[in-house]
């Protein structure tokens, strides 16, 4: 079942973006054969706090995130679907070889953008001469999609792309999900791209399950660009009453900035990180939101900042391939989910405002990539459920 969405999204705001100075990476757990697949479940993984600054190839060790998606690739039985934009992970290459050899039924939908990139072009070259078969989007809108759907029980969803950076650089998220509905979701927005070769506005709206209820908890789960989860984005922000928080790759959308903008100025504490690559690039909102009295900072990654993230009176929880951009509302292939439960109680662990995160020089040798924040023990991780 689902559990403290919550923790979920307050860990995702404390921990973020920045780095501490001087601290070895917590080790990562040997490799699970598979972890449980139950009926119901969410479970978060998280990229930051095993990022070691700066990256050295030779020096990687897989986290755990890793490690449970290759295990749940190897104890795939009948099928793996997976999208994704960029690719050039070589774990998840071999494994997804590995399921083809034992007579495992791989199928791919990737942006055909990426293969001018030779490590890319590596990459599916690998997956043709396996003759895994590949739907390709080939137009000037992205296929921007992450998610890997294995025997039709289980899917993986996030803000991460099968890369070396995503995983080892970038500061990421991701949802083991096994909430047969929401696999169905999956399943439906995998057959248009596959199956019928639709990719962005060539879809159609045919999402079973737009949303779920089960033990208290709300799950809504959207695909652009045939389905509009800006409309509910900005109509929860709208009704904030206690904060909101965001973390943004990429954030150009008028709508969803002019809505917090508006809780700001009824009061309502909102709070944000923005990718600094990007926060004067064209059309970028930091300067906008900051001049209205918003508590924005740039990251501290030297590498990316890569979450899209938004968190409402630490109970509401969006996330997925979605930045908050006009491209990925009305042209790209995307995913969001939503999570909620009313009954949830605000977190009392003391506030850390965008302001007075401690900022340290990024990118320093041995840099961990997380930092300690006040109220959970240090070495702590990610929750469990």
């Amino acid at each position: 079942m689902l559990l403290l969405a919550l923790a979920f999204g307050y860990y995702l705001w404390q921990r973020g973006d920045l780095r501490v100075i001087g601290i070895e990476p917590p080790a990562p757990t040997a490799a699970p054969t598979a972890l449980p697949i139950g009926s119901g479940e969410i479970q978060p993984f998280f990229t930051t706090p095993y990022l070691v600054y700066p990256d050295q190839k030779e020096f990687r060790r897989p986290a755990p995130f890793e490690l449970a998606l290759i295990a749940d690739i190897d104890g795939a039985q009948r099928n793996i679907d997976m999208v994704t934009f960029e690719y050039n992970l070589d774990s998840v290459a071999q494994a997804l070889l590995r399921a083809a050899e034992r007579g495992v039924q791989v199928r791919l939908a990737l942006d055909l953008e990426n293969l001018e990139k030779p490590e890319m072009a590596e990459w599916a070259g690998l997956m043709e001469d396996a003759r895994i078969p590949i739907a390709w989007e080939n137009s000037s809108a992205f296929l921007h999609s992450k998610f890997l759907i294995i025997d039709d029980r289980l899917v993986w969803m996030g803000s991460w792309n099968t890369t070396e950076n995503d995983t080892y650089r970038n500061n990421n998220n991701l949802l083991r999900i096994s909430v047969p509905e929401i696999v169905a979701n999956y399943r439906a927005e995998f057959q248009q791209m596959f199956e019928f070769r639709d990719f962005n506005n060539d879809k159609e709206a045919l999402t079973p399950h737009n949303w779920v209820e089960m033990g208290g908890w709300r799950i809504e789960n959207y695909f652009t660009p045939e389905e509009r989860p800006i409309v509910q984005m900005v109509e929860y922000i709208g009704q904030a009453q206690q904060s909101v928080k965001f973390m943004a790759f990429s954030y150009t959308s008028d709508g969803i900035s002019n809505a917090m903008i508006a809780r700001r100025e009824a009061g309502i504490p909102v709070q944000g990180v923005f990718e600094n690559r990007n926060i004067n690039g064209t059309g970028s909102r930091f300067q906008a939101m900051a001049d209205a009295g918003i508590d924005v900072l740039p990251d501290g990654n030297c590498y990316t900042m890569h979450h899209k993230v938004i968190i409402i009176d630490d109970r509401m929880v969006i996330t997925g391939s979605y930045n908050f951009t006009g491209r990925a509302a009305d042209v790209n292939d995307e995913n969001v989910i939503i999570l909620d439960n009313p009954a949830m109680s605000p977190r009392t662990s003391p506030s850390s405002s965008a302001s007075t995160i401690r900022r340290v020089t990024p990118c320093a040798v041995g840099s961990k990539g997380w930092v300690e924040p006040a109220g959970l023990p240090a070495g702590s991780t990610h929750p469990t459920f």
